[in-house]
């Protein structure tokens, strides 16, 4: 008979809680992107969804008022009114409000956040990071980019990363997407470019000291 560890239950209820909030938001976000679509006002939507982002990143309190337990259903929705309202167009100040009368405004950043990954899908946009022992310049990183958005079929924003103690090393990370045989023989090519710019940046650097 085949023993196994159990988790402790406190441990595993909080994974599932998360699972099912991660669900929940990816649900709230699909709705959106697809009421932009019929509305064919997707890019709109999506400025506004970076600007309320932004505000409720560089606004704590107005993050901490819309998600208290301690205002009612109501009151929160004229604080989204007096807030938004003029600001964001209708159609997404209509979904503010559903997702207040879902009671899941407290969890608005994860929906926000999601449907800008879901919309980078859509647009075949993916997030690369590189991590590199020095900085790239802006050629030798456009050159990467491309060699990478060539091999995963897709449009990349790539994040250098430094690390120094990268010693003619080379991570690439591309969210949780395995890399196959094709992509890898791509990146074989990246690898060397990055090393010899790494190099370059290195005897520039050392040129001017």
């Amino acid at each position: 008979m085949r023993v196994g560890i159990a988790k402790p239950r406190a441990a595993s209820d909080m994974a599932n809680a998360t699972e099912q909030l991660g669900a929940v938001q990816q649900v709230y976000a699909r709705a959106l992107i697809e009421l932009a679509q019929e509305s064919g006002t997707i890019d709109e939507v999506a400025d506004e969804v970076q600007q309320v982002r932004t505000l409720l990143s560089q606004e704590p309190a107005l993050d901490a008022l819309l998600s208290s337990r301690v205002l009612s259903i109501s009151e929160r929705a004229q604080s989204i009114d007096t807030i938004f309202k003029g600001c964001v167009s209708d159609l997404v100040l209509r979904f503010l409000q559903v997702v207040n009368a879902k009671n899941r405004i407290d969890v608005l950043g994860g929906i926000l956040r999601s449907f800008e990954q879901h919309l980078d899908e859509l647009r075949g946009i993916v997030e690369v990071d590189a991590f590199v022992a020095h900085r790239l310049p802006d050629d030798p990183a456009a050159q990467v980019s491309k060699h990478i958005g060539d091999a995963l079929g897709k449009t990349v924003v790539l994040h250098q990363c430094v690390d120094p103690n990268l010693i003619g090393g080379l991570k690439i990370r591309v969210g949780d997407q395995l890399i196959d045989g094709s992509v890898a023989t791509q990146l074989g090519i990246i690898k060397e470019q990055l090393i010899a710019a790494g190099r370059q940046s290195a005897r520039e650097a050392a040129r001017a000291l």
